[in-house]
């Protein structure tokens, strides 16, 4: 195809429909299985404080042929969401969509680009050409715990405020965990939070979906050491036992990931942070 059938467009110009019906065909082959429908597109819109205005539309003779979302906090970015239709694949347009998006960035006082790659995905020679730099690996954790007998401890949004920022001095989180999403949970989501406190002072938390929704995976779990990271095991097995437990994108090197691996929650995919940095217009 000519590049003059080819355009990119702020994703803005398209309703939100026909954006979650690009992105499912965006991703259609995708190593594991991300297909939104309407209302989970728009959770995760809002959920990544995706910038409509500043991510991209790739049009293909007309058509909707690639995405590039990107969500804003102040001066940093994260890319939300990246992917060219099946049909419009092994063209160079994933090439073109990314230098484009990241060559708007900067005007729009971008100083930051973050993302998570899955660790086999051939979209990593991609970014790293692109200039991301690859930063530490995340792991996708499972299993399940041996029930223990200890009640949770439930936390308002004041004790996750509070408690979010001193885990995460131990351990950043990634966006999809910083505190802005995981308040979002709370008040729009009606997931709950239950943590473990030592003294007066709240020192480990996860935030769970609610019951209905609840398949497994946390939305949120860290800890300021691993004797924090223990209890807060054992309140997850208490609270729901037999569950086998999920959680996304925990760094290898955190409280949490070493007391969860020691109770039997294995790695059973990678992904690799990449950053890519700018200088403001």
């Amino acid at each position: 195809m000519k590049r003059a059938d080819i355009a990119i467009l702020p994703a803005e110009q398209l309703s939100r429909s026909a954006l979650a019906g690009l992105w499912n065909l965006a991703y259609e082959g995708y190593f594991v299985p991300v297909a939104f429908d309407e209302q989970r597109f728009a959770r995760h819109l809002r959920r990544a404080n995706v910038d409509l205005g500043v991510s991209k539309v790739l049009m293909a003779g007309g058509k909707p042929a690639g995405l590039s979302l990107v969500g804003r906090r102040e001066a940093r970015a994260y890319l939300a969401g990246f992917g060219i239709v099946r049909a419009q694949r092994r063209r160079g347009l994933a090439r073109l969509l990314i230098e484009v998006q990241l060559a708007a960035l900067p005007a729009a006082g971008v100083r930051e680009l973050v993302l998570e790659v899955i660790e086999q995905n051939p979209a990593r020679t991609l970014y790293g050409q692109a200039g991301f730099e690859a930063m530490r690996p995340l792991e996708l954790l499972e299993g399940t715990l041996d029930t223990r007998t200890i009640a949770a401890v439930a936390l308002d949004v004041a004790d996750l405020a509070a408690v979010h920022p001193r885990c995460s001095a131990v351990a950043r989180p990634t966006w999809r965990r910083e505190l802005p999403t995981v308040l979002d949970a709370l008040t729009h989501e009606n997931a709950a939070a239950i943590g473990v406190r030592r003294g007066g002072t709240v020192v480990a938390y996860a935030v769970l979906p609610e019951p209905a929704r609840h398949d497994g995976t946390l939305l949120d779990a860290a800890a300021v050491d691993e004797a924090a990271a223990h209890t807060l095991l054992d309140m997850l097995s208490s609270a729901r036992p037999g569950t086998r437990w999920r959680l996304v994108d925990e760094p290898g090197d955190s409280p949490f990931f070493h007391a969860a691996h020691a109770r039997g929650l294995v790695p059973v995919m990678r992904q690799i942070e990449m950053k890519r940095y700018f200088q403001c217009q």
